[in-house]
């Protein structure tokens, strides 16, 4: 479900470990290197590496917006942007990501030796044992290297709410995946963010007598289940005298949580334009569903990093909710006796702070409908 995330101070609860083994990794770190667990489990590992995940700390996106909150609080922001982006850190005190573990963002060993989750306790929502013993969804496995536990929270949206439901330091939901799915149609269904961010994919387990099947790792952020997640169809378009209307209907058809998602920066746009019979554009307009944030002095801000530093209220929010069909209605006035067709695009802009501001626009959705 997180996409793209932003910090979160989460501190890690009951803390149980082995200074032995610790100190045998050479590492100065408790946890297990992913490259430790490729050794036995590749595919899990080839499907995890590019994933939002793994890039949690190391992408440049959450560099930008690190760097520049890192300056404006003096160094506090680490403590509560790396809890998530580098959550090993609670347990190695690492924040200043000197261990190569901590560039490994959310890793493996992280998630895997989770031993509970308390979300009455918003600040330390993990509780976690980093040791010998892995968890996981999977009843009965077996490993010839390490102990196994099978744990439920690893079928549970609870396992995702400790990242994907935060505040930031002035009490402003800036992400709310979790509960956004928690009051949706698909919570009360029983269906859990796994259901599809990790559905089971081709791969085997272990090299050693795995499993035929793995579960998505990388979360599934790609472009086709982006597309399948919004519906768009045109209701009506027709002349009337000077002027030229149109309807449309936008569905947020399979996401368990708003779309967009997430923080400001992310925008979901609707696009109508009417065309002449050559295919030339006449006229532009735009529907944009977004969360607006504004600081104390009431400016809108959109820089992920300025949301968690300067964010103190949510002024705007017109996402689509889990399941919602909305009607646009979009009215246009130029050269209406010229207009052949018209099209509707569904696209997801994203303006994150890159070294300097970029564009990224992924399509959704595309229809086109020919006036007679």
């Amino acid at each position: 479900m997180k996409s793209l995330k932003a910090g979160l101070a989460v501190a890690i609860g009951i803390v149980v470990f082995n200074w032995s083994s610790a100190l045998a990794q050479g590492s100065g770190s408790v946890f297990e290197s992913s490259s430790t667990c490729k050794e036995c489990h590749e595919d899990i590992y080839r499907n995890w590496r590019n994933s939002l995940h793994a890039l949690a700390f190391t992408n440049p996106i959450f560099q930008t917006a690190y760097n520049k909150a890192y300056r404006e609080t003096k160094g506090e922001a680490r403590k509560y942007c790396l809890g998530c982006h580098a959550p090993t850190v609670r347990i190695t005190g690492d924040y200043d990501a000197e261990l190569p573990i901590t560039a490994e963002g959310v890793t493996c060993d992280f998630c895997h030796t989770v031993t509970g989750i308390d979300l009455e306790s918003p600040g330390s929502p993990f509780v976690s044992s980093p040791g010998d013993v892995k968890r996981s969804v999977l009843k009965q496995a077996e490993s010839p290297h390490h102990k196994t536990e099978y744990s439920s929270d690893f079928a549970s949206s609870k396992l995702c709410a400790g990242c994907h439901s935060f505040k930031n330091r002035h009490g402003v939901a800036v992400g709310d995946t979790y509960n956004e799915w928690k009051n949706s149609e698909f919570a009360k269904e029983g269906k859990q963010c796994q259901d599809c961010h990790m559905q089971q994919i081709a791969g085997r387990t272990a090299i050693e007598g795995g499993r035929d099947k793995i579960h998505d790792h990388s979360l599934s952020h790609n472009l086709a289940s982006m597309r399948e997640a919004v519906k768009l169809k045109f209701v009506k378009a027709k002349s009337t005298g000077s002027r030229f209307s149109a309807q449309v209907e936008i569905h947020n058809a399979k996401a368990g949580h708003n779309i967009p998602t997430g923080t400001p920066e992310r925008h979901l746009v609707l696009e109508i334009q009417t065309k002449d019979r050559g295919g030339s554009v006449i006229e532009t307009q735009k529907r944009v569903y977004h969360k607006s944030i504004v600081n104390s002095k009431g400016a809108e801000i959109f820089s992920d990093g300025d949301v968690f530093l300067h964010g103190v209220q949510i002024v705007e929010d017109n996402r689509l909710r889990p399941g919602e069909k909305r009607l646009e209605k979009f009215v246009f006035s130029k050269r209406v006796r010229e207009i052949s067709s018209v099209s509707a695009d569904i696209y997801f802009l994203y303006e994150p702070l890159v070294a300097q501001k970029t564009e990224m626009r992924i399509p959704f959705f595309s229809a086109d409908v020919f006036v007679k």
